[in-house]
């Protein structure tokens, strides 16, 4: 039976109508603005015999690095601005526009096999060293003193922080250096937390903050029962 006039007008306008809605529905589901670029991981490490890669999908550029002869990947990860890779010889940073940077380990301090990595920073501890990478300046260090271990690491999204059992070392994604609080004679470390910009640590006697944006330590003393 053949399809009358206005049946047909009235199919074709109907299909016309759902592409359009599907079309919209596709645009509308498109949600990554400008403004959001810094909240995706923008550095990919792909590692290829001895050769390792940084992808920069920020700045749309690699960089590379060949390993030594016998030299062994111990732990690599990227997170948001920051890429981590650890080896039996050396710790390698990379982040948007500076490529890759190394620290050596000394001899007098163990391998460290993992680290601690999120949108801005990293955090690594040997024996002997407290290890923070930032994209703004690389890596920074502070050595530990004699009989000084560390207890704790957290990493927030832009702070990160180094518990010992003498101080609390705090880092920022500005800093060229490692902030230090220092804890007081028989204090006891309780708990350490890393949000987004701050880091919290409770003693038996204090509460500390650490401010990224600002770089600096807050304490405020607990009333003892």
């Amino acid at each position: 039976m053949p399809i009358r006039p206005f049946f047909l007008a009235a199919l074709l306008l109907t299909v016309a109508s759902a592409a359009s809605l599907g079309a919209s529905s596709a645009q509308a589901q498109v949600s990554l603005f400008p403004d959001e670029v810094e909240r995706v991981d923008v550095i990919a490490i792909e590692i290829d015999d001895r050769d390792v890669f940084a992808f920069d999908a920020l700045l749309g550029r690699r960089s590379s690095l060949r390993l030594e002869i016998n030299e062994k990947i111990l732990f690599s990860e990227s997170r948001g601005r920051v890429g981590l890779l650890l080896t039996d010889r050396r710790a390698l940073g990379v982040a948007p526009g500076i490529g890759f940077q190394e620290i050596r380990y000394r001899l007098d301090e163990g391998v460290p096999e993992i680290g601690l990595i999120e949108d801005r920073v990293a955090l690594v501890v040997t024996e002997k060293r407290a290890l923070g990478f930032v994209g703004a300046t690389g890596w920074v260090e502070e050595r530990f003193t004699p009989q000084e271990i560390a207890e704790a690491l957290r990493v927030g999204t832009a702070a990160g922080i180094v518990a010992t059992n003498r101080r609390a070392l705090g880092l920022a994604p500005d800093l060229s250096r490692f902030v230090s609080i220092a804890f007081r004679i028989k204090e006891k470390l309780e708990s350490v937390s890393a949000q987004d910009t701050i880091v919290s640590v409770r003693t038996d006697r204090r509460i500390l903050v650490f401010s990224a944006p600002r770089g600096i330590w807050t304490a405020q003393d607990r009333r003892l029962n």
